[in-house]
């Protein structure tokens, strides 16, 4: 038990720039910095988006996200939630309601599951665990 929570400690220390749902990146003004804390994007395809950004002059919903390069269906689900669109005046479409019941009803940050090998692994983006290993997640507590 005092190792998985030193490990929980360790792995929260060196993956703190790893964006939280309530600190939604806005895709119409992200630096690539920013886009690399998403889950699953490198520099690659933060490349990708903030190229096709400047091509289409910005982003009208994140749907459209699904056009660059390197993002499909599996991808997007997995970030969208981090994501928020910015209309051209700079005005998030997302209502400030729905903000607030994102934080009111948000889940807890981290997870853990063992692997076939007994490995116990954390993570704080449960969508990204493979599906085998779905059934066995667990809140950190």
């Amino acid at each position: 038990m005092l190792k998985s929570l030193l490990v929980l400690l360790l792995y929260i220390l060196f993956n703190s720039s790893i964006v939280s749902s309530q600190q939604k990146i806005n895709l119409n003004n992200a630096t690539l910095e920013e886009l690399k804390k998403l889950p699953g994007i490198g520099e690659t395809i933060a490349k990708n988006i903030i190229e096709y950004r400047e091509k289409v002059g910005g982003f009208k919903s994140l749907e459209e996200l699904k056009k660059v390069k390197g993002i499909g269906d599996k991808k997007f689900e997995a970030i969208k939630n981090y994501l928020v669109v910015d209309d051209l005046s700079g005005h998030s479409k997302v209502k400030i309601e729905d903000q607030y019941k994102d934080i009111k009803n948000s889940k807890p940050s981290f997870y853990f599951y063992k692997d076939d090998k007994g490995r116990i692994h954390y993570t704080q983006f449960p969508e990204l665990v493979p599906e085998k290993y779905r059934k066995d997640l667990r809140v950190v507590k």
